[in-house]
This record gives structure tokens, C-alpha cells and sequence, in this order.
């Protein structure tokens, strides 16, 4: 993970190790010789984390290929110098049992111990603001009931960047990490159902088998250290229109599950909200006060859909969208005619919100697939979508890649 965005009270629970404690007394770990005898180099405050990165690596492997010690370094974004030294210096590097970090600090009473401080509340409070971590969901509707303005803070991956840049911090943080189950990942034969506490990463594992379409995507979402902290939740709530996830979730029957505290009545009060009645604006969400996102579900794709996610970037990984797109049509087989059962197209990075292109939708259900109403259709997204100038594209440039989006999906899907 970024320790850079992340927060020390996120760190509860915890036993942190830093640099200065891979080296084992005056003897320098594999990987820091190895940094040394190969000049590999970044600044001051990234060489640090190649280092730990790479030792990480060398926990789970004996020794390290270059495809494999590349995939732990990815995120590590410093432009500083080259990074060929760094990869040599992780190739040459091979394990040892007296630098593991796992067999030299994890011992078995000190584990006990940090599992026994997870199972209690955490609440911190100074003169600027307060942090509430509870163990119990009631605990946090509570809180979110009895304060005005809290932030619910899921992996810090969005707050941390802005605390790190002076923004100030919110009077009221919740953060979600120590209930249990906000961490369950239920699959039914249709549907997963999604904690607000699973990670990207522990995503991207349980639906690799049924969702290998948007496994695929996750892919190229963000880096590992983001990945292993980052939740799907956490995507929907900030509310960007240009939230990777969301045109995924839009063509796939998302639905979010929210709960509030009723002081009157002393209870949770539960209900679900269809994915697209969720966004009512610019990163404002249809959740009343008090309400706080548990869970999100989706469904698994059918052997008769074809879905495609796309995104468009200033760099191919990593990085984030100008315009994104999810499609997902039914087709019907009759000789040499096919025909659209059903048709489902979401873009990102084109309007205030994620948005389903419900007119195009119904205009294509039952229509016979030909290159003259692809090419009508290509030109209808592109006079449908109203997108706004920014840094990352002009207008014109995210209304030319939302039709050559529906061109790509054409062209693997339709025209086969």
C-alpha cells in the first residue's frame, strides 16, 4: 500500500515496520545490497519504497524474474532517473531467512494481541476534528446520525491525497475497517454481493471465474498498493463521473444496499437503490442523511450477453479516465441474420454523472445488426452526449472517443 496516503490512525491495529528495520543490525538486506551494488536509485522518498516493495516481493518468492518483480513495482511512479538498475538490483536479489520481515517480527503473542485490540472500538478526538472507527455497523449509523457532516473514509486513497496537499480535515471521519462484516463477498448463481470493505484486490480474486470481462478491467485500474487498499464502494461514493467502475455497474443491474439509525425507533432502517437512481448530479448521490453505503450488487452476465469495458486514458494503465464505456447487448441468431435482444450502453467522462443511453438502448432492441445502423448509432452517441472541456480532453475529443467506443464494441462484438 501508499504509505503516503495513508493515515496513522488507519494504522490501528497494526505492527509497522519501516526501512530502517529491514536491515538486520549493520547487515544490509538482499535487496538494499543489491539496490547499492546495482545504483539503483530514485529520490529520497521514493528509493525507500522500491526497497520495501521489493522485500515484500521477496516474502512470497525466493527469487525474483523481471516480469515478476516489474508487477510488484508497479505504482511506483517516480520519474527521477531509469528504472533498469532498480529491475537488475531486483533480479539479483535472492531471499533470506534472516531478513524475512514475517519470521523475524511476527510472532505468535503478538498477533494474539493486535487481534484482540481489532475487536474494540476506536474513537480519537482533538480540538480540530475526531475519528470514529467502530466494530459494530450500529456504532457507525449511530455516530453518522448523531453528527452533522461526517465523512465516511473507506482506504483514505481520495482524503489522503487531499490532506497531503493541506486541505483541511473533516471535523467528523468514520472509517469502516474494523467491521467484519462489511468484508463479505457473497455469490449467488446471478448476483455478487460486495462488503464495503472489500479491497479491489480481494474483488478481483472472488470474481475472476464468473465476471472475467470486468476482472479483466480491474486490471488496468490503478496500481497494487492503490488495489490492496481501494474498495468498490469507495469508487461509488465519491461520486466522479469518470469513476472507473460505473458504467460497469450501470449496464449490469448494480444496486447499492444503504442503512441509517433511526433515533426514534433504536434500530437500522435498511433499503437498496438501483444503480441508476443514484446519481442526482455532480458527485451528489440519493442517499438521505444518515445514510451509508454497506453493500453493492451486480449481476453476472448471461451466456447470451456479450459485455465490453472500455476506458480511454493519457496513459494506457494506471491512470485516470477521459472517457470510459460499458456495453452489454443480447443477440439473437436466426441463420445468417442477427438481431439485438437487448441492447445496454453506460459512458463515463461525458456529463455530470455516469449516464445510460436509454433512448439509443430501446431505438436498437429488435433491430436486425447492420453496418448502416452501427455507423447510425456510432453518430447518435455522439450527438447525445454533452461532455465538458477540461485538462484531460476538449468537448469535441470525449464526444469523437464515445463513438469510437461503441465502434471498438462493434467491431469485436457486432460485426463477428
Amino acid at each position: 500500500m501508499n504509505s503516503c496516503i495513508a493515515t496513522v490512525a488507519q494504522m490501528d491495529g497494526s505492527h509497522i515496520v519501516t526501512v530502517e528495520g529491514i536491515q538486520n543490525g549493520s547487515d544490509l538486506s538482499p535487496v538494499q545490497k543489491a539496490m547499492r551494488e546495482c545504483h539503483g536509485s530514485q529520490c529520497g522518498f521514493c528509493t525507500p519504497g522500491f526497497v520495501m516493495a521489493l522485500s515484500g516481493a521477496l516474502e512470497h518468492h525466493r527469487a525474483l524474474d523481471e516480469k515478476t518483480a516489474c508487477n510488484y513495482l508497479t505504482g511506483n511512479l517516480c520519474r527521477c532517473t531509469g528504472y533498469q538498475p532498480i529491475i537488475q538490483a531486483a533480479i539479483q536479489a535472492k531471499a533470506q531467512d534472516s531478513h524475512s520481515v514475517s519470521k523475524r517480527y511476527s510472532k505468535p503473542a503478538g498477533i494474539v494481541d493486535l487481534l484482540n485490540h481489532q475487536k474494540r472500538s476506536l474513537k480519537l478526538v482533538s480540538e480540530k476534528a475526531t475519528f470514529f472507527a467502530p466494530v459494530l455497523l450500529e456504532e457507525a449509523l449511530q455516530f453518522v446520525a448523531e453528527n452533522s457532516g461526517v465523512r465516511v473514509m473507506g482506504a483514505a486513497t481520495d482524503i489522503g491525497v487531499q490532506l497531503n496537499k493541506g486541505k483541511p480535515l473533516p471535523q467528523f471521519l468514520l472509517s469502516l475497517h474494523l467491521i467484519s462484516s462489511l468484508y463479505e463477498v457473497e455469490q449467488l448463481p446471478d448476483r455478487f454481493t460486495i462488503g464495503a470493505r472489500v479491497t479491489l484486490s480481494q474483488l478481483r480474486r472472488k470474481i475472476g471465474k464468473n465476471q472475467t470481462e470486468f476482472a479483466r478491467f480491474l486490471d488496468l485500474f490503478a496500481s497494487p498498493q492503490i488495489k490492496n487498499v481501494a474498495t468498490l464502494v469507495g469508487n461509488i461514493a465519491t461520486g466522479s463521473p469518470i469513476g472507473d467502475t460505473l458504467p460497469f455497474l450501470l449496464v449490469s443491474e448494480g444496486e447499492v444496499c444503504v442503512a441509517k439509525w433511526d433515533l426514534k425507533r433504536k434500530e437500522i432502517v435498511r433499503r437498496t437503490i438501483p444503480f441508476e437512481k443514484l446519481y442526482l448530479g455532480y458527485r451528489k448521490l440519493a442517499l438521505e442523511a444518515g445514510e451509508v453505503i454497506t453493500h453493492v450488487t451486480f449481476k453476472n452476465p448471461t451466456q447470451d450477453e456479450h459485455l465490453r469495458i472500455y476506458k480511454v486514458s493519457q496513459r494506457k494503465d494506471l491512470d485516470i479516465s477521459t472517457v470510459s464505456g460499458a456495453f452489454n447487448f443480447k443477440i439473437q441468431t436466426s441463420g445468417k441474420q442477427k438481431k439485438i435482444g437487448q441492447a445496454k450502453i453506460a459512458l463515463g467522462g461525458v456529463a455530470a454523472t455516469p449516464i445510460r443511453l436509454s433512448a439509443i438502448e430501446s431505438q436498437l432492441t429488435g433491430k436486425e445488426i447492420t453496418p448502416e445502423l452501427l455507423s447510425e448509432t456510432a453518430l447518435q452517441i455522439g450527438q447525445f452526449v454533452q461532455p465538458l472541456s477540461d485538462l484531460r480532453g476538449t468537448a469535441e475529443y470525449r464526444r469523437v472517443l464515445a463513438q469510437n467506443l461503441f465502434k471498438k464494441y462493434s467491431l469485436e462484438v457486432l460485426s463477428e
